[in-house]
């Protein structure tokens, strides 16, 4: 019998706090955001990624002659095998090999200085977004904001997604 009597409070005061939480939860302005989508769609990445191209455009150009003198001497050695003697043809194998090692040499600093840029870039552009959210925030009195990818389903009349890319879109 006291089980029983333990049991029904328990529920009845579970029950309670259910309810006055659903009640608080239904005071609350929620909003969803897609910040992927935001990104996408702000012009700023359009100009970040022609920055980043001009920025290295020196280093890219530089990659893409090494490119086209090994694919040119890999063609002279496999058109030319016949007519070239074996010290020619060890001297093109050489040069091929230097020409490689220098692109190896280049090719992964380059690699890592353009990844370094673009992650400096996105996280810029990501402050900006957050900005762009605050701003949404505050101005639609929205007490939570959540990411659109944590939620199973939205109304759509919750993504101020547009609203985000209209404010980011003005910086």
């Amino acid at each position: 019998m006291n089980k029983l009597i333990k049991s029904i409070a328990f529920t009845a005061a579970a029950s309670s706090m259910m309810f006055s939480a659903n009640s608080l939860a239904a005071d609350q302005k929620i909003a969803v955001v897609n910040v992927q989508q935001v990104i996408s769609q702000l012009p700023q990445m359009a100009d970040v990624q022609q920055a980043i191209t001009a920025e290295f455009k020196e280093e890219i150009d530089a990659m893409k002659k090494l490119e086209g003198d090994i694919k040119y001497n890999m063609e002279k050695r496999q058109r030319d095998e016949a007519i070239l003697s074996k010290k020619e043809i060890e001297e093109l194998e050489a040069k091929i090999d230097s020409l490689r090692k220098d692109y190896g040499a280049k090719a992964q600093p380059l690699q890592q200085n353009l990844k370094r840029r673009e992650q400096e870039e996105q996280q810029r552009i990501l402050m900006l977004v957050k900005e762009a959210i605050d701003v949404v925030a505050a101005k639609g009195e929205y007490d939570i904001v959540i990411q659109q990818s944590a939620v199973a389903f939205a109304q759509p009349d919750f993504d101020i997604s547009a609203k985000v890319v209209e404010q980011a879109s003005k910086k």
